[in-house]
């Protein structure tokens, strides 16, 4: 997954793809799939698999929802190929190729933040749907978050994702080590370079004729 900044740039840019009508809908639904963390239900439920994606593209919210997962997706294949060395530890929760991945997405995250207005787009997010039937007390607070985290997109930090992913529900532990490792990724020139590399590629491929269509 990439966090949700990086997911609000991604789907503004691919807009004129999907052609969603509802503004507010589809950036809800932009988000949306990482709400899991915060309503406990199964990951299988919110990043579902490409042979059952067609049906969101039935609404905006589900439009939204879509581009989050191509953007995980085409991310995730970017990132590989950037980084190889990282995708050949475990990458399960909390292993240690998981906290070398998650911190490189802390810092893209860091970077699109700043990179278009996301602050006119905030107030969008008091919008929520729940099509797996979740709590939409929680479902709110889930986009809260981020209501709060990218208010001042100048002066995020890696401090602000800390409290995300503890907000989560990952553990302070867990959510320590991933910050130690974006603060060193962040001292290392190499891997910033590469890092800024990811979303223009994503992006790129994702607009390409020869990748989705939708």
């Amino acid at each position: 997954m990439a966090l949700e900044a990086t997911h609000i740039r991604f789907a503004l840019d691919v807009q004129k793809k999907y052609g969603p009508v509802d503004i507010p809908k589809y950036m809800a639904g932009a988000i949306y799939p990482d709400s899991r963390y915060v309503t406990g239900i199964d990951r299988n439920l919110t990043h579902l698999e490409e042979d059952d994606r067609e049906k969101l593209l039935q609404s905006d919210f589900g439009k939204g929802w879509h581009a989050h997962l191509v953007c995980d997706d085409v991310q995730y294949a970017v990132t590989k190929e950037l980084f190889p060395d990282i995708f050949q530890l475990k990458m399960g929760n909390g292993n240690v190729g998981w906290v070398k991945h998650t911190a490189l997405k802390v810092l893209q995250d860091m970077d699109d933040v700043q990179r278009f207005d996301i602050g006119a787009f905030l107030p969008l997010l008091s919008y929520v749907e729940n099509p797996n039937g979740e709590d939409t007390v929680k479902l709110r607070a889930y986009n809260e978050i981020f209501v709060k985290m990218y208010g001042k997109p100048f002066a995020m930090t890696i401090r602000h994702a800390h409290e995300m992913w503890v907000q989560f529900g990952i553990g302070e532990k867990l959510a320590d080590e991933i910050s130690r490792q974006a603060e060193a990724y962040a001292k290392d020139p190499q891997v910033m370079h590469l890092v800024m590399k990811i979303y223009p590629e994503v992006i790129a491929r994702t607009l390409s004729e020869k990748v989705q269509r939708v």
